[in-house]
Order: structure tokens, then C-alpha cells, then sequence
């Protein structure tokens, strides 16, 4: 395991905003996990996957702050469908392996920044509502992790993670995820590589980065509200801002801070109130 000082945790997010993690730690195993949630058990530490969906004060320093960059890259292809992914790989190379052994179903994750833990922890999907085409956790069987109470392994089952769209038990933060075993079903290469095209076409199309983006700010939000809240607060800023063409995106333009997008995220919220209407922030905020 690697501990790292006084490391900026900015560069370690999409959005490019955040403090300093006074102690940074890299796990590599799971006995690296294990022995840390016994090491700090008592103290607030929090837990780092890829940095999408994530706004970090940038005004302060935390005292621990857990990588899951190398806890669990391992791969396995058990037959017949039935696949066992580390929760430290990102989901390219996730797809990149099944589709190599003939098998597929979540190609559209790949537009996402993000690794497969964190994917799990949000039940990433495309879609919402009754719109939505697929979660995560459509595919999982069981999920392997580390209860954060006394650093022990558990095997949790899909009705056990509490599935919904964008959300999972495990945003109790009661648990690390470690990876998970899932199941597939066969998919023709052409089919794989078809379903990804369209999908970097569209996001060529409808979504922009800047120097830096959460993805959806929000996992549940009204058109008109969000309509409302581009009118009032879009025009363009200097930090942070409303895309024109997504509303329920924002981006940083390069000199984003954690005030000012928090409190742009509140306009949207309190809009939503005064409108009576449903918002739910995707966005986890560290304050």
C-alpha cells in the first residue's frame, strides 16, 4: 500500500475542483482495505473511484482519503457468461474484455469516466425513468466488499444492493466495493462494436466537457425547471456554467470553484421546490 501527504485531490476528479487529501492512501489488495478500515475505524475517511459525479471543497484539507485505483483489476472469465470484474478497472476495459469473449449487454457505459466500483456505487445506467434502457445492477449477481464496521468480506446479492435507478445500498457508505460477479449474455463482435459507435456518436453530440464535467448533475430533475434555471443563471460565466444544448450539465470552464457550483446546483434544487417538482442531485458533494 501506498500513502501519499498533502496530495491535490482536484486532478482526481472530471470536474478539476477540490482540496488536499492530507493522507492519500493506495490500497492494492484486499487485505490493504481491510487493514485500513481497522486502522481508521472511528475516524471520517472517505473513498476516491474514478472522480465523475463528485464536487470536492476546495477549501479544505482531509485528513484520509482512500484510492480505489488498485485495489481489484482482476478480470476473470468464469463460462458460460458468468464473469468476475475488480472494482478498480474502468469500464472501457471492462467492455473492451467481455465483448473479447463474446459477450455484452452494457456497451453504452462507455462513454462514462469512470471505473467499475463506482459504476456499481451509482447503479450507472443510460436512460431514466421509463425511459431508462439499462442499469448496472441488471447484470450483477453478487457483489464483493468490505463492511467499513469491522473491515470483514461480505458476498451481498442483487436484492441485497438494494437496486434502484441510481441508487444502491451501498450509497450508505457502509461498505468498499471490491468487484462483483455478473452475468451476460452472448453478443456478436459487430453487435458490441455497433452499440458503441452509436453511442460516442451521440455523446459527441449532446454532451460537452470543457475543462472539466460531473456527467448528469441531476438523476432525477424537471425539463421546464431546468429551462428556468438555464434562463436565469446560463449565460456564460467565467467559471462555471450551464450547457445550452444539456441542461442537466455543467461545466468548467477553468477556473470552476466549489462555492460557486454548489451554489449553482442549490438555484436548481430550490427552483424545483418552488415549482413543486422532483430533483434529485446526482452529483456527490464532499463539504
Amino acid at each position: 500500500m501506498r500513502i501519499l501527504k498533502d496530495e491535490s485531490l482536484a486532478p482526481k476528479t472530471t470536474f478539476k475542483v477540490g482540496g488536499i487529501a492530507t493522507n492519500y492512501y493506495i490500497p492494492e489488495s484486499t487485505e490493504d482495505v481491510r487493514r485500513l478500515t481497522k486502522e481508521l475505524h472511528g475516524e471520517e475517511y472517505y473513498i476516491l473511484s474514478g472522480g465523475s459525479n463528485l464536487l470536492i471543497n476546495d477549501k479544505k484539507h482531509f485528513k484520509h482519503v482512500i484510492s480505489c485505483a488498485a485495489m481489484d483489476h482482476d478480470l476473470v472469465d468464469n463460462g458460460d457468461g458468468h464473469f468476475y470484474i475488480g472494482a478498480s478497472n474502468r469500464i472501457q476495459d471492462v467492455i473492451t474484455f467481455v465483448n473479447g469473449c463474446g459477450y455484452g449487454g452494457f456497451e453504452e457505459l462507455v462513454s462514462l469516466p469512470a471505473m467499475f466500483g463506482g459504476i456499481i456505487y451509482m447503479n450507472a445506467g443510460i436512460g431514466g425513468g421509463k425511459n431508462a434502457l439499462f442499469c448496472i445492477g441488471d447484470f450483477i449477481d453478487h457483489v464483493r466488499c468490505v463492511r467499513r464496521s469491522d473491515g470483514e468480506v461480505v458476498w451481498m446479492d442483487r436484492k441485497e444492493c438494494r437496486f434502484a435507478p441510481r441508487s444502491s445500498v451501498f450509497q450508505d457508505n457502509r461498505f468498499i466495493i471490491m468487484g462483483a460477479d455478473i452475468t451476460l449474455q452472448p453478443q456478436e463482435k459487430e453487435v458490441s462494436e455497433e452499440r458503441i459507435r452509436k453511442r460516442k456518436e451521440h455523446c459527441r453530440q449532446t454532451q460537452k466537457w470543457g475543462k472539466g464535467c460531473f456527467g448528469s448533475c441531476f438523476s432525477r430533475c424537471d425539463g421546464r425547471a431546468l429551462s428556468i434555471w438555464y434562463k436565469l443563471f446560463g449565460r456564460k460565466r467565467r467559471g462555471v456554467m450551464i450547457d445550452s444544448n444539456n441542461k442537466n450539465w455543467l461545466i468548467n470552464n477553468g477556473n470552476a470553484t466549489f462555492a460557486e457550483t454548489e451554489k449553482l446546483i442549490e438555484k436548481a434544487v430550490l427552483i424545483h421546490r418552488v415549482l413543486r417538482k422532483d430533483i434529485e442531485t446526482e452529483v456527490v458533494i464532499w463539504k
